[in-house]
C-alpha cells in the first residue's frame, strides 16, 4: 500500500468519524442519548484509526526518505571516486608526455 493509499484511507476514516458524530449530534437533539455516546465512541476509535494510518504513511515515507539519501550518498561517492580517478589519469598521461 502506498503513502497515498494511507492518506486517502486517513482521510476516509475522518470523515466516517466526522458522519458519526453529526449522527450523535442528532440522536441526542431527538432525544435518543444511548445511540449517541455509542456514535461518540466509535467516533473516537475512528479518529484513532486514522492518526494510526497517518503514523504508518508518515514512517513509509520517512524510511523512503532514508533510502533516498543513502543512494545520493552512494551516488556522490561514486561521482567523487570518478572525479579523483580521471584527475590522476590524466596527470599520469601529462607527466608521460613530457
Amino acid at each position: 500500500m502506498g503513502s497515498s493509499d494511507f492518506i486517502n484511507n486517513a482521510a476516509d476514516l475522518e470523515a466516517g468519524a466526522a458522519d458519526d458524530v453529526e449522527a450523535a449530534v442528532a440522536e441526542r437533539d431527538s432525544g435518543g442519548s444511548p445511540f449517541s455516546i455509542g456514535l461518540l465512541i466509535d467516533a473516537a476509535q475512528k479518529e484513532r484509526e486514522s492518526l494510526a494510518a497517518i503514523e504508518q504513511s508518515i514512517e513509509m515515507l520517512r524510511l523512503s526518505l532514508d533510502q533516498r539519501r543513502r543512494a545520493i550518498d552512494q551516488q556522490e561517492e561514486i561521482l567523487r571516486d570518478l572525479s579523483a580517478s580521471l584527475t590522476q589519469e590524466r596527470t599520469q598521461k601529462n607527466a608521460t608526455r613530457r
